[in-house]
């Protein structure tokens, strides 16, 4: 019997990523009416009778931050834009392992760059809510994910789960790759979340005014700048 050895490639990965990022059907909606558009819409254009606008904005923002979506104009006339000659390589290549063309575009010659993930979103800043556990149910009820369900894929015990979505608890930040993975949001807009609302809690439980947040900015300041060094 032969045995083949075989490694994963950087463009398996890259087909991952993109794969992944097409995951949820309101993202393949998203793109599918930007492709339609001829690769270019206006933001006010893109709107979905049967589709929550809070819901919709912060997937452009996930798939802007997964560098598939492109922001451009100025404030009061922005526009979203895919690229198409990397967008249209990359269906080749699924095409490639799968046969077939969702989207019937022919395919060019070149190479399709890797995904640009960045920390960015831009003006498309996710909906604030009362503590991070509420901003986890928010999103898991969005991808109909009952809670015993979603305890069970990041692991925590179900009553856990609800005490911290009721912001009775905190989850451990060990937890931030998994939620990451299964709430569908980038690695860096969940770290982001998850400490920003850290800092609120600590600063709205031992009161604040300008000079300690600026006092605070000026040692955070000085303190990167020593790691850097």
């Amino acid at each position: 019997m032969k045995t083949f050895k075989y490694s994963i490639n950087e463009n398996d990965v890259k087909l991952a990523d993109f794969a992944r990022a097409l995951a949820l059907p309101i993202r393949v909606q998203i793109i599918r009416f930007i492709v339609e558009k001829g690769f270019n819409v206006n933001k006010d254009d893109l709107f979905f009778a049967d589709t929550n606008q809070a819901t919709v904005t912060k997937h452009i923002g996930e798939l802007r931050t997964l560098g598939i979506i492109q922001m451009g104009g100025q404030r009061g006339h922005i526009t979203y834009h895919i690229d198409q000659s990397w967008f249209t390589q990359m269906i080749a290549d699924l095409s490639a392992v799968f046969g077939g063309s969702s989207f019937g575009l022919q395919t060019p010659s070149v190479s399709a760059p890797p995904l640009q993930k960045n920390n960015s979103t831009g003006d498309e800043l996710l909906e604030p809510h009362a503590h991070f556990g509420a901003f986890i149910k928010k999103h898991r009820e969005e991808l109909n994910i009952s809670q015993e369900n979603f305890a069970q894929k990041i692991t925590v015990d179900r009553s856990q789960l609800s005490r911290i979505e009721c912001g009775k608890a905190s989850i451990n930040p060990d937890k931030l790759k998994i939620l990451s993975k299964e709430l569908y949001i980038s690695y860096p807009v969940i770290k982001k979340e998850y400490y920003s609302y850290q800092l609120a809690e600590i600063i709205d439980e031992n009161g604040y005014d300008e000079q300690m947040l600026d006092s605070a900015k000026e040692k955070l300041n000085y303190i990167s700048g020593r790691k850097s060094r």
